[in-house]
C-alpha cells in the first residue's frame, strides 16, 4: 500500500466511475484499475463492487475509506514538513478557525511575507477544529474555550463578552441597560444547539429559569446578524462579531452576564517548528484580539 494507491482510492470512491476518477488523477483507466486492484490484494478485501452498470464501495471500502482520509492527509503533511530538511519551504499551511472573520489581516500579512505559500484558511465548529488539527489536516486553529487535550498546545489569544445585537425598532433597543431577565419571551436568533457558544448561553439562561423564545437557530453568527438586520429578532453573539453592525441595529452588553468567552489558538505539540508557521503564529498573537 503506497500514497498513490490510496490517493487512486480516494479519488475513485468520490466520483465512482473509473473514466472520470482517471482523469482527475491524471493517469489512464487501466492504471487506475491496477492501481485498485493491488490495493485490494494488499488489504486482502475487495474495495469496490458493482451495481448494475455503476460501482459502489462495498462495506470494507466504507470502512477503509475513513482511515484512508486520515492516512492521506497525514502523508501529505510528513511529506510537506520534510521538505524543511531538504532546503525548501513547506507548499502550504492549512489554518482552521471558528471564526475567520479574526484572521483577515493575519492572511494579508502572511501572503505579504510569503507569497510562494499558500494559506488554506478553514471555517470550523470549535470541536471540529479541535479534531482536524489532532487528524494533522489542520496545522494552526483559532478556537474558543476548550479543555485542555494532552496532544495540543494551547495559547490564550484574548478574552470578549457576550452582547445583544438589537434591531432598532425593538423597545430594548433604547434602554440603557441590558440584563438577562429581558429576554423572556422576547424574538431571540440563536447559533444551532450543537454549538459551543449556543450550549454556553443554554447553560446560563436555565441556570436563570429564563425560558427563551426562539424564532430562529442557524449555522454561523452572520446569519444570525443577517436576521437581526431584517428585524426578526434579537442575536445574542460575542463582541468580535459586531465590531460592524449595520445602522438598523444597537450592540449593547449584557450586565449580569459576567462569563466571558476565550479564544485560544492550537497546535499539536510535535508540530515542526519553521519560520513559516513560527511567523504565522507571532502574527496570530499580535492580531487577533
Amino acid at each position: 500500500m503506497n500514497i498513490k494507491q490510496i490517493e487512486s482510492f480516494l479519488i475513485l470512491s468520490e466520483e465512482l466511475h473509473y473514466g472520470r476518477a482517471a482523469e482527475r488523477l491524471k493517469i489512464s483507466q487501466p492504471s487506475l484499475s491496477q492501481q485498485i486492484k493491488a490495493l485490494e490484494t494488499s488489504l486482502n478485501v475487495v474495495l469496490f463492487q458493482k451495481e448494475g452498470r455503476n460501482i459502489v464501495l462495498s462495506k470494507a471500502g466504507l470502512v477503509f475509506r475513513q482511515s484512508a482520509t486520515k492516512i492521506y492527509h497525514e502523508l501529505l503533511k510528513v511529506k510537506d514538513e520534510m521538505l524543511y530538511f531538504q532546503g525548501f519551504q513547506r507548499e502550504t499551511i492549512h489554518l482552521g478557525a471558528s471564526g475567520s472573520h479574526l484572521l483577515l489581516d493575519v492572511f494579508k500579512d502572511f501572503t505579504d511575507m510569503f507569497p510562494d505559500i499558500s494559506l488554506h484558511v478553514s471555517e470550523y465548529p470549535s470541536r471540529k477544529t479541535i479534531q482536524k488539527v489532532l487528524d494533522r489536516q489542520i496545522d494552526i486553529g483559532v478556537v474558543y474555550q476548550t479543555e485542555e487535550i494532552p496532544d495540543l498546545e494551547a495559547e490564550l489569544l484574548f478574552e470578549e463578552q457576550f452582547v445583544a445585537a438589537i434591531p432598532c425598532s425593538h423597545e430594548l433597543a433604547n434602554k440603557e441597560e441590558i440584563y438577562l431577565e429581558d429576554f423572556e419571551n422576547q424574538p431571540l436568533v440563536l447559533l444551532e444547539k450543537d454549538l459551543y457558544l449556543r450550549n454556553v448561553l443554554d447553560a446560563e439562561l436555565q441556570k436563570r429559569q429564563i425560558v427563551p423564545n426562539i424564532i430562529c437557530e442557524l449555522s454561523n453568527h452572520y446569519a444570525c446578524l443577517e436576521f437581526g438586520k431584517a428585524q426578526f429578532g434579537i442575536v445574542l453573539t460575542t463582541e468580535s462579531f459586531v465590531k460592524k453592525v449595520p445602522d438598523s441595529m444597537v450592540v449593547k452588553k449584557i450586565q449580569n452576564l459576567p462569563l466571558k468567552n476565550k479564544i485560544v489558538m492550537i497546535r499539536r505539540k510535535e508540530m515542526l517548528m519553521d519560520q513559516q508557521i513560527e511567523f504565522l503564529m507571532a502574527k496570530i498573537k499580535e492580531t487577533v484580539k
